[in-house]
């Protein structure tokens, strides 16, 4: 008897905790600016084309009847290869230390502001020149349920 005693608040304990794990889960998957300023960041200095294209907006995409996403990598990859580089792993930045916070927000509409560090694949530990900060503010809107960036891409500063 007093061994089942001590099972049940031991399921009771274990369970529960699954449960918890399941809630935190879900609140992860949660849609929200902050993750959807990151996503865009790390596809606009990673020239992930089809990153890109998710996350802007679609009254930033098209521009004068350009699609400012094509744009917007052709012309990283000319400046790479003027530099002896192609668009690979080379030029690619990937964000380090990635901070955000949300200026504000309503229901379709947020702005948040993003810092991070943006270090190339390639860095090594012992060259640390080759770290950039980002600062960047980016203005969102809700598009068929998910936060786009709606952001000029071509004013972001790429230096």
């Amino acid at each position: 008897m007093a061994q089942s005693s001590k099972i049940i608040p031991l399921t009771l304990v274990i369970v529960l905790g699954i449960l918890v794990q399941v809630l935190f889960v879900f609140a992860d998957m949660q849609e929200t600016p902050d993750k959807a300023a990151v996503a865009f960041a790390e596809a606009y200095y990673g020239f992930d084309k089809a990153g890109l294209a998710d996350r802007l907006c679609e009254a930033q995409r098209v521009v004068d009847d350009v699609n400012v996403v094509n744009l917007y990598i052709h012309e990283a990859a000319r400046k790479a290869e003027a530099r002896g580089f192609s668009l690979g792993m080379y030029v690619k930045n990937r964000l380090h230390h990635v901070e955000t916070e949300t200026l504000e927000k309503s229901f379709d509409t947020a702005t948040v502001h993003l810092t991070a560090e943006r270090k190339s694949g390639l860095r090594t530990f012992f060259s640390k020149e080759d770290i950039h900060p980002v600062n960047a503010t980016f203005d969102l809107v809700r598009e068929d349920g998910k936060w786009k960036v709606c952001t000029d891409l071509l004013a972001l500063d790429d230096a």
